[in-house]
């Protein structure tokens, strides 16, 4: 019987914590007194995202600037937008059939529109209310704002990954661009949180510090690697 060969960039502990992720978020949906803090496995979502981007561009064959530019948005495209009109279509569906029109859903269909274009979250930002606020509970777009924030991290990801393709010095470069950002984005969340917390939880620039967590995660993993199989010299 023959069997199937691993694929050498699987990296089960990944599915783990993407297990982890999704339980807590269930749970806490199901019932917040099962897991008050459940929902802190969206964050452990953006942390894996950034770390799982990283290492998919980094197994690309390198090519020139542009084409790596094209090629990155090409597959992000092919990989969420099919997935993305589907849920979007079939929610515009049910929701005109069973939902009655509300003041509790008079931001939805504008949520629903600027979902297909990976924007969803600046249409509840602007609401002014948080994740837990009764039309947010009430809409049923709410989910994409994750994909939102991910897909406007797409845009700027390739520009601060680019040099890391391009030796020592180029890695250190993306490194420090990425904790940069880090770094603003946490000193910038840390106020908001209690003075703004609609924008705290849905923007950007309020959540790349996990994304680029994620990212500086896998530099430094691949830096560490690469370093032990250096041969050492001996004097």
């Amino acid at each position: 019987m023959r069997t199937t060969p691993s694929r050498p960039d699987y990296l089960p502990y990944i599915d783990g914590l993407r297990a982890v992720a999704v339980l807590s978020v269930v749970f806490y949906h199901l019932n917040a007194a099962w897991l008050p803090g459940g929902f802190t496995g969206v964050d452990i979502f953006f942390v894996i995202s950034g770390f799982v981007v990283s290492a998919s561009v980094d197994r690309l064959d390198r090519i020139g600037p542009l084409a790596s530019l094209l090629r990155f948005y090409a597959r992000r495209l092919r990989r969420i937008a099919p997935a993305l009109i589907v849920c979007l279509l079939v929610t515009c569906v049910a929701s005109g059939l069973f939902i009655p029109p509300a003041w509790l859903s008079e931001t939805s269909r504008e949520t629903g529109r600027m979902a297909f274009f990976g924007l969803s979250n600046w249409v509840l930002a602007g609401t002014g209310a948080d994740y837990f606020s009764p039309k947010v509970e009430f809409n049923p777009y709410t989910h994409t704002w994750s994909l939102g924030v991910e897909e406007q991290f797409y845009v700027l990801f390739p520009l601060l990954f680019f040099a890391w393709a391009f030796g020592a010095r180029g890695k250190k470069w993306s490194m420090a661009l990425f904790a940069g950002g880090l770094a603003a984005s946490l000193a910038y969340v840390t106020p908001m949180a209690e003075a703004q917390p609609a924008l705290a939880s849905y923007m950007l620039t309020t959540r790349f510090w996990q994304l680029a967590a994620g990212v500086l995660l896998f530099q430094a993993l691949t830096h560490m690697k690469e370093k032990a199989r250096m041969p050492r010299v001996s004097a």
